[in-house]
């Protein structure tokens, strides 16, 4: 999981915005990037959980097609 607020993102487009971000995986192979772009006074304290079990949801589905 990562958080990027504001400037912190490395891209000038998104300065105004903040990133939650969780990497899900298949076979320990990060090979993707779940994410939610908001604003920078964002309900963190939502959006992170969501984005948590969102990505682990998908990568328990990508990992069970073994």
């Amino acid at each position: 999981m990562q958080i990027f607020i504001g400037e912190e993102s490395g891209y000038q487009m998104l300065d105004e915005c903040s990133l939650v971000t969780a990497p899900y995986t298949v076979k320990g192979e990060v090979i993707g990037v779940l994410g939610v772009i908001g604003p920078t006074r964002m309900a963190y304290e939502r959006v992170i959980p969501i984005v948590d079990a969102t990505a682990r949801i998908l990568r328990a589905a990508l990992n069970s097609q073994d």
